[in-house]
């Protein structure tokens, strides 16, 4: 295996090319590019596999970041009101704030458990080298 699990480990937490280790590149904004500009690699799996990053993005916002704010209203520290207009307030811009490192991480997961997915580790003939 050419990449190891640590190499691509590393790399998503650095927004890199779980492949390469160039940078990750988005198209128009808030859209994946189709495919690395540095080695050529494809991310789209097939239909739907975008949801892994929608996963990983509600994820961190509902069971990592909205709890705190309920701790704080619940603990005394913050009022009630500010809580609730904390959470809306953050349930709406972290999601948007954390998108493109959502797609990293859902990158890096879905390589960690399916590693000779990777190009570098199939060789040329992998699919994410093909044209469509």
């Amino acid at each position: 295996m050419q990449v190891t699990f640590r190499a691509i480990a590393s790399r998503g937490l650095r927004m890199r090319c779980p492949n390469c280790g160039g940078p990750l590149v988005f198209a128009r904004g808030m859209r994946l590019a189709e495919k690395c500009p540095a080695c050529g690699a494809r991310w789209e799996r097939g239909n739907g596999f975008f949801l892994g990053a929608m996963v990983w993005n509600y994820g961190v916002t509902v069971f990592g970041l909205l709890p705190f704010v309920v701790l704080a209203a619940i603990s005394g520290w913050i009022s009630i009101p500010i809580a609730i207009g904390l959470g809306i307030g953050l349930g709406i811009v972290f999601p948007i704030l954390f998108y493109k490192y959502s797609w990293s991480l859902w990158l890096t997961s879905y390589y960690l458990v399916l590693p000779n997915e990777l190009p570098a580790n199939a060789g040329e003939e992998h699919p994410a080298f093909k044209t469509r």
